[in-house]
């Protein structure tokens, strides 16, 4: 792996940390943590502002709404918007999951038009894969996708998907033949959230920001919204995994809340315990083999060449240190931690140690990561595990 940060990617966070740091950007961030609509707060006027600023997908090409940079700029923009407390799960779901399918699966049709308003945050995405009583096993699902005419009915059920109530897409695992295996017959499409039929409910989560449960009806979609070609769902959904596990997210809110904690720590000129420092700097070294973990999952991806195990691995990884680092906190700060007080920091702690639980489970079990690897690596060493 390539340790250089083109200077580029220096210029570009320079760049973030500027909009970022703007009266505009503020006063949008405060509407979306008044929390008004009832729910996790809506982000999507605070993206369209730094969309128009053309900094959420840096790494895409220029024809399709990006900056042309390398991978470095995306970690940058991560660190970048957590560090400033902007929520991003709506974000990489969008961008960084969705999207990046897109660009590299998508028909020129889908890229030229849906890619462009993506990076402006004027079209937003979720992913409906999960479905009650399937959740790790999504060779499991029993949507369904019919043909009829020269178009399409669903009718299914998927849950526990965040920021469905915020997108205007979605990207759909359906079985479109029951007749075939269960990886044969899987089949995506692109479902417009407003169509008839669609139905939404959110389900409260212990994090602050909620799951969803989505309900298709006799929902009716054209030709034009299946993505790749029918049957092929299960290719593209192993393919999105390595990018959708690259553990970034994760590793960006560790190293922010592992900031946040040492400053609580060392507030007032105080000197934390001998045991308090190691596992200050266990933690930070941890967070340093993430940040490389990622790093070569976004290079392999930038080059063409993904590994679902690496890929599973690196998630893995990231998101253990992140929990890890939510509960260090805790024992390290004592209970006043979970207080919800008027200093952001105590607040940032107090919501991350509720958020913890889930990170090992969600975009992927750890125990499943690691059967994943554990898999690739008896297969890449021509044993049969017997």
């Amino acid at each position: 792996m390539d340790f250089d940060v083109p200077p580029e990617t220096l210029a570009f966070a320079n760049e973030v940390d500027g909009i970022l740091r703007t009266p505009q950007t503020a006063r949008l961030l405060r509407n979306v943590q008044a929390r008004e609509d009832g729910m996790d707060g809506d982000v999507r006027e605070l993206y369209r502002y730094l969309g128009d600023a053309g900094i959420l997908a840096p790494s895409w090409p220029v024809e399709y709404g990006g900056r042309g940079l390398d991978f470095t700029a995306t970690v940058a923009l991560l660190e970048q918007l957590v560090a400033h407390r902007i929520p991003q799960n709506l974000y990489c779901i969008s961008v960084q999951n969705v999207g990046s399918l897109i660009l590299a699966a998508g028909s020129e049709q889908q890229r030229g038009t849906l890619l462009p308003a993506m990076a402006s945050a004027d079209l937003t995405a979720c992913i409906l894969f999960t479905e009650p009583g399937h959740g790790s096993d999504l060779a499991g699902m029993t949507t369904t996708a019919v043909r009829d005419g020269t178009g399409w009915v669903i009718n299914g059920r998927k849950t526990y998907n965040l920021k469905s109530a915020y997108a205007d897409l979605a990207l759909c695992a359906v079985r479109t033949d029951p007749q075939s295996s269960q990886y044969e017959g899987i089949t995506l499409f692109l479902v417009p959230l407003s169509a008839p039929g669609v139905v939404i409910r959110p389900i409260p989560s212990l994090a602050d920001e909620q799951f969803h449960d989505i309900w298709f009806t006799d929902v009716r979609v054209d030709d034009d919204a299946l993505f790749g070609s029918a049957g092929s769902g299960w290719s593209l959904i192993t393919q999105m995994f390595a990018a959708e596990r690259t553990g970034l997210d994760y590793y960006a809110r560790g190293r922010h809340w592992l900031n946040v904690a040492g400053d609580r720590l060392t507030e007032d000129g105080r000197r934390p315990a001998d045991l308090v420092r190691v596992d200050l700097a266990r933690h930070r070294t941890r967070l340093e083999a993430s940040k490389l973990l990622s790093c070569q999952v976004m290079q392999n991806l930038q080059q063409g060449t993904p590994d679902i195990a690496e890929s599973s691995f690196a998630k893995w990884h990231c998101s253990e240190t992140a929990q890890r680092i939510a509960w260090w906190a805790l024992n390290a700060l004592g209970p006043d931690m979970l207080e919800r007080g008027p200093d952001t920091g105590d607040r940032v702690l107090e919501a991350a140690f509720r958020e913890a639980p889930g990170m090992t489970i969600s975009g992927g079990a750890s125990e499943v990561m690691l059967d994943i690897v554990s898999s690739a690596r008896v297969f890449d060493n021509g044993l049969t595990g017997d």
